[in-house]
């Protein structure tokens, strides 16, 4: 009996890990450039992938 929780415990955890690893990778933004100041913020982020720029103006 003790065997076989330690392989449902073992196995669950190896689930778990798993989806982590797939979830976490999903991002494909780096950022560039990140200014905040008292009277707004500027975000500058870039794809990966296709280098596509995404700019964000927060006032």
């Amino acid at each position: 009996m003790r065997f076989y929780k330690k392989c449902s415990v073992f196995f669950a955890a190896a689930c778990l890990a798993t989806s982590v690893a797939f979830l976490s990778g999903c991002d494909t933004k780096e950022k560039v450039l990140d200014i905040e100041t008292p009277g707004g913020e500027i975000e500058v982020e870039r794809d990966r992938t296709n280098g596509d720029v995404d700019v964000e103006v927060n006032k």
